[in-house]
């Protein structure tokens, strides 16, 4: 039995492991894994990507206890880090991003879309919702060549004008 700690490993709710932390270097050098599944520490499901630098941090004597005769510990996985550019390019959080799709869809055009233009699933390409949009004039499509006409659509269409008051993008339309 090794001495290296060991630790579970969770994708989508499905859990694996223990796993030692050489095992989990050579999942990501594979590409088994990536950063964002999620690795048991500390009482906490963490993504790798925040459970690396937590675990250098946790490994890394503080300067003041190391001694300057004694060498570095040695940390028992390896971190790829991308050589630094000449300029380093600004950290950017998630809520900082601007969002380049411009003002807020107006509910109205989308609800006379969807009543003049449902069946084709305009309102829905208007409101940025591609796949639904798809689905309704796959749908209109292939109940026209059926010969039953364009009246489920249309209907599906109806109901999301009513229904529907988010973009594509889960921004309340105005």
């Amino acid at each position: 039995m090794s001495d290296s700690p060991e630790f579970p490993l969770r994708w989508r709710g499905r859990e694996t492991g223990p796993h030692p932390l050489s095992e989990i270097n050579q999942m990501l050098d594979d590409h088994k894994i990536g950063m964002g599944h999620e690795i048991f520490y500390q009482d906490k499901w963490m993504t790798l990507e925040q459970f690396f630098p937590a675990w250098q941090r946790a490994q890394t004597p503080e300067p003041s206890q190391a001694s300057p005769a004694a060498p570095a510990a040695a940390v028992p996985f390896r971190v790829k880090v991308a050589q630094p550019a000449a300029v380093a390019a600004p950290v950017i959080a998630p809520s900082q991003i601007i969002d380049s799709g411009g003002r807020p869809r107006s509910r109205l055009v989308f609800a006379l879309l969807a009543v003049f233009l449902g069946f084709t699933g305009a309102h829905n390409f208007y409101a940025r919702q591609w796949m639904t949009g798809m689905l309704q004039l796959l749908l209109s499509v292939a109940t026209s060549v059926m010969s039953f006409g364009i009246i489920a659509s249309w209907i599906w269409a109806i109901v999301e004008a009513v229904v529907v008051r988010r973009d594509g993008q889960g921004r309340e339309m105005t």
